[in-house]
């Protein structure tokens, strides 16, 4: 099939610009070559007609002696009258010849009786004077009766001869204008096939350029050494994006929020292992080419599918930078942060889904709700008994009796003992989180610290009929702390041993040097209703409550936090706990023996060792 052809809706095209150009060229050549020839006809015909008309005028000159001879007698008539008979019958053009003298009288009359029904026949009269001179009387008249045949066969014959030229001319400018254009249009269909190439990516091929000439030749060449260029080009940009594409894989791959891209069918192109982490997936080949809408949690719900349809809703209405929403997975909550990824001219290429583990977070504030409702209620509790008991001695002061006014200042003591305690909880919660504060330390002995901080606490656990012992190493050498921030760390933890520890129970404070000789190691044992091991790896958080799970003691969820803040932050010691449901609890700290040495976390042995020894 001609490779100039087109074809739409599967029908070839002939009339092509190409075709149109050669219908064009032929309709112009065509009209030149008549325009020409009807010029050269005209010239022609005009040029006969004049000859034609010399040649009769000459012809009556000859009839007009012969007639003037004949009328005024100077030869014989027979031998004029034989000598016009041959004059009618050779001349094609003469149907008749008449003589007629002055009076009218025929005095001769030769024809020729075929000619005489000649539709071109025409009639002329030439007047003859004596000795054909016009000056002298008229002595007669010549009547002829012509044909014009020579006229017309001259005419007839130069019309043929034009056309036949014509017709040679427009074939011969036909062949010339078809074989030019079939030549270019190969040519051309040449360069098409090149640039076809080049626009399906097929950088470096070459136009056989010795098949062309002239200015052809030249772009062929031209075009050539553009489409090496591209090749050269290509293969620079191919190894600069495939380097930029990898780099960008890597760094997306290596993040550790979740990515995902998808393309605008919503197919996953582009997925890293933290995405797939958090999608409970083993391998990103397992989603790779699916569509992220159609991904389902275990219960078998399409958990981005309603994201999706949302964040293309907002699209419609505005082009929104970020479009959030948060999602519940496999037991976590992430925020999906989805963007839409654009070319340089503002087309959709898909979006990118940005997968962020907000568990801990979500927890937190969790938390921290929970710390201000239990605030709340622990503030509002002191503050309403020492309110009401005060109001009670403002008014009624002078009717109460000694017992009951001494029962009533102690309730308000107690009170106020705890609600400085929660005060002071809180500040140092402010003050110790602060990452510029700083703690003023020096080597003390702990034992007295110990000693003074058990027998203010006794007071407490005497209320509750709970003994307190210590079993504190001689010679114990001194630690570089800040005695306060240590005291208050003694108070939680005693605090929260006589809170947890039934009527009866005992509890035991130890102090000794660590087995690893690098720390002094304080331990606080109780026998009260223990920790569940589940909550032991998150009682050190902050407003983490196992009372809300599992006690019924209120508290702000701070006091271990604080512990283990001032230990390990501050102190650069380590915590650490073992506790068993029913059976008691034991915490403990251990501070370094050499000042701004970090610990490491705390050995077994000094845990199993007091697990061991038991509560006496």
């Amino acid at each position: 099939m001609n490779e100039s052809r087109y074809f739409v809706s599967n029908k070839p095209q002939f009339f092509t610009s190409e075709n149109r150009i050669l219908v064009l060229g032929l309709i112009l050549s065509t009209l030149t070559l008549a325009v020409v020839c009807f010029f050269i006809y005209k010239h022609f015909a005009t040029t006969l007609e004049a000859t034609y008309d010399k040649s009769i005028d000459s012809l009556i000159t000859a009839i007009s002696v012969t007639g003037v001879t004949e009328l005024e007698g100077d030869k014989p008539s027979s031998d004029i009258h034989h000598f016009l008979d041959k004059l009618i019958n050779a001349h094609p053009d003469i149907a008749y010849i008449e003589f007629q003298n002055s009076r009218g009288k025929v005095v001769y009359r030769g024809e020729v009786q075929s000619r005489l029904s000649d539709t071109r026949l025409f009639h002329q009269i030439v007047k003859l004077h004596q000795d054909n001179n016009p000056a002298l009387p008229v002595i007669g008249s010549i009547h002829l009766g012509l044909t014009g045949k020579s006229k017309y066969l001259l005419d007839r014959a130069t019309a043929i001869t034009i056309v036949i030229a014509f017709i040679s001319a427009w074939i011969i400018s036909c062949v010339a204008v078809i074989g030019i254009s079939w030549i270019i249009s190969k040519h051309l269909r040449t360069l098409v096939r090149g640039v076809k190439r080049l626009s399906t990516g097929d950088f470096g091929y070459r136009i056989p350029s010795h098949e062309l000439w002239g200015e052809l030749k030249h772009l062929a060449e031209s075009f050539n050494d553009m489409s090496t260029r591209l090749r050269v080009y290509e293969d620079q940009n191919i190894d600069t994006l495939t380097f930029e594409r990898n780099k960008l894989e890597a760094i997306l791959l290596s993040i550790t929020d979740g990515v995902v891209v998808a393309d605008n069918d919503g197919e996953i192109v582009i997925i890293n292992e933290s995405a797939c982490d958090m999608l409970d997936v083993q391998h990103s080949e397992a989603l790779l080419g699916s569509k992220i809408t159609q991904y389902t949690n275990d219960e078998g719900e399409t958990c981005f599918e309603a994201i999706v349809k949302d964040f293309y809703k907002s699209l419609q209405n505005t082009d929104p930078e970020t479009f959030v929403r948060g999602v519940e997975i496999a037991g976590r909550t992430l925020r999906v942060i989805i963007s839409s990824i654009k070319d340089t001219e503002g087309m959709s290429l898909g979006y990118v889904m940005i997968l962020r583990d907000i568990t801990r977070e979500t927890e937190i504030d969790r938390m921290k709700t929970q710390f201000i409702s239990n605030v709340s209620h622990e503030l509002r509790t002191p503050v309403t008994t020492i309110k009401s008991y005060v109001d009670t001695i403002f008014h009624h002061g002078d009717e109460l009796d000694k017992e009951t006014y001494e029962e009533f200042m102690d309730t308000i003591n107690v009170e106020t003992d705890r609600l400085k305690k929660m005060v002071n909880d809180i500040l140092d919660f402010s003050r110790l989180e602060a990452p510029e504060y700083k703690m003023e330390m020096d080597y003390e002995d702990i034992t007295p610290l110990i000693n003074l901080t058990v027998q203010s606490i006794k007071v407490l656990a005497e209320q509750k009929n709970l003994r307190i012992s210590t079993a504190i190493e001689t010679n114990l050498p001194k630690v570089y702390m800040n005695s306060d921030s240590i005291e208050r760390v003694l108070r939680n933890l005693l605090g929260n041993a006589i809170k947890y520890t039934g009527e009866g129970g005992r509890i035991k404070v130890r102090a000794e040097v660590a087995k690893n000789g690098q720390a002094l190691e304080v331990i606080v044992e109780d026998t009260g209703v223990g920790i569940p091991a589940e909550h032991i790896p998150h009682i050190w958080d902050r407003f983490y409550r196992v009372e809300n799970k599992v006690h019924t003691v209120k508290g702000t969820g701070l006091g271990l936090h604080l512990v283990k803040v001032a230990v390990e932050q501050h102190h650069h010691g380590a915590v650490f706990v073992k506790s068993e449901v029913g059976k008691g609890s034991i915490f403990g700290f251990q501070l370094p023996l050499v000042a701004g040495k970090p610990m490491e976390e705390p050995s077994k042995p000094a845990i199993a060792g007091a697990e061991k020894r038991g509560l006496e």
